[in-house]
């Protein structure tokens, strides 16, 4: 396996190394100022800006900007790419999709960082629950969040938002649950938290916070205890599995790893 980096590299020795990366199906990473045309089945244009470009071994092209998680221009995989340098111009990248008929133009006017190489990736990938199907499973077994647990109603509205699951505990005091199937960020537990304050504004008396999710960031258990809230962790394989096994009647520790209600009351 062999890579190409390099650093500040000059645009017009740049397009021979772009050129035998492409022609030898290996992953381009770009990292510069550029703008963007696009043409196809709309038009856009983004100005110029530092960002970061890939392009797949498929041909697939993705633009990032600093911040977001979603590419603001892309295209799937592209029959045609071509790179040239334009004295005064920059690094011209144009890529060409005839199905639909597309074009997307992406001038360099400076690179700071070039990365090529082949990438190997035989893995499967197996997504064990989504966010709506942990939610229905856990709302109709309660007894997995915690025994004598009571579901009233399932994305109850809050305040500006919808709680997850809204159930009663077996003191019978008011629970606000919410479900994280990634791992729960300082931002989810903020969200809870607004959800109880919420609740507890417009009905006068505090409910419980429980926050669910397969993993925790630090700052989430530092500001879960400070806001007074509880966290458990939860295996999304095993509760998939419980869904569809129908297993005995079994509680939440069962599906943990070692369970957290250090800030349980």
């Amino acid at each position: 396996m062999s890579f190409k980096l390099l650093e500040s590299p000059r645009l017009e020795e740049l397009v021979n190394y772009i050129k035998t990366a492409l022609n030898s199906k290996s992953t381009v990473l770009l990292i510069g100022e550029c703008r963007v045309d696009y043409e196809g089945r709309a038009s856009s244009r983004l100005e110029p800006g530092e960002r970061l470009v890939i392009i797949k071994q498929d041909g697939a092209i993705l633009v990032h900007r600093p911040t977001g998680y979603s590419p603001v221009n892309w295209q799937p995989s592209t029959s045609i790419i071509e790179v040239i340098y334009k004295e005064g111009v920059g690094l011209v990248i144009h890529a060409l999709r005839d199905r639909p008929r597309e074009y997307l133009t992406i001038v360099f006017t400076r690179i700071n960082i070039f990365f090529a190489g082949k990438l190997v990736d035989a893995g499967n990938f197996t997504m064990y629950i989504d966010e709506k199907e942990m939610r229905d499973i856990l709302a109709n077994n309660p007894f997995l969040i915690e025994d004598g647990l009571r579901v009233i109603a399932v994305e109850k509205p809050v305040g500006d938002g919808f709680v997850d699951i809204y159930a009663i505990d077996k003191d019978n005091r008011h629970v606000l649950i919410e479900l994280k199937r990634v791992t729960a960020t300082r931002e989810a537990v903020i969200q809870l938290y607004k959800y109880v304050e919420a609740y507890k504004n417009e009905f006068g008396e505090k409910p419980r916070g429980i926050l669910i999710a397969p993993a925790f960031s630090p700052s989430a258990l530092e500001t879960a205890l400070n806001l007074d809230l509880e966290y458990k962790y939860i295996d999304l394989k095993k509760v998939r599995e419980y869904s569809k096994k129908k297993v005995r009647r079994t509680l939440l520790s069962d599906f943990t790893t070692g369970s957290k209600n250090d800030f349980s009351h």
